[in-house]
C-alpha cells in the first residue's frame, strides 16, 4: 500500500476521568478588617459562613518559612470544613447551602 491508498486511522478518544471533588467558596469583604467566606463543608457539603481577621501568619517549619493554616471545624459533622491562612477565626455559622 502506498500513502495515497492507506486507510486513515481513527483516533481513539481518551477515557473520561472521574470528576474531582471540589468545594464551593465565595470570599467577601477582602478589603475590610473583618472578612467573610461563604462555603460548603468539604465533608458533608453543609453551607457555612466564617468570619476572620488578620493577615496570614508565617512560621518556621523544618527550617523553612511556612504559612500557618487554621482548621475550621464544621458545626454539622465535626470534621475540618476548610483551612484558612489567617491570623484569627472569629466565628463559624451553619447556613443553608447557597449552592443547593
Amino acid at each position: 500500500m502506498t500513502e495515497a491508498t492507506e486507510k486513515p486511522r481513527r483516533r481513539i478518544p481518551d477515557p473520561e476521568l472521574p470528576p474531582e471533588k471540589c468545594q464551593h467558596i465565595r470570599i467577601l469583604d477582602v478589603d475590610k478588617p473583618v472578612q467573610h467566606v461563604f462555603y460548603e463543608c468539604w465533608h458533608c457539603l453543609h453551607g457555612l459562613v466564617t468570619e476572620w481577621t488578620g493577615k496570614p501568619v508565617v512560621e518556621e517549619f523544618k527550617g523553612k518559612p511556612s504559612v500557618r493554616e487554621i482548621k475550621v471545624q464544621c458545626p454539622n459533622c465535626g470534621e475540618t470544613a476548610i483551612r484558612l491562612t489567617t491570623q484569627k477565626v472569629l466565628s463559624t455559622t451553619a447556613i443553608p447551602s447557597p449552592w443547593g
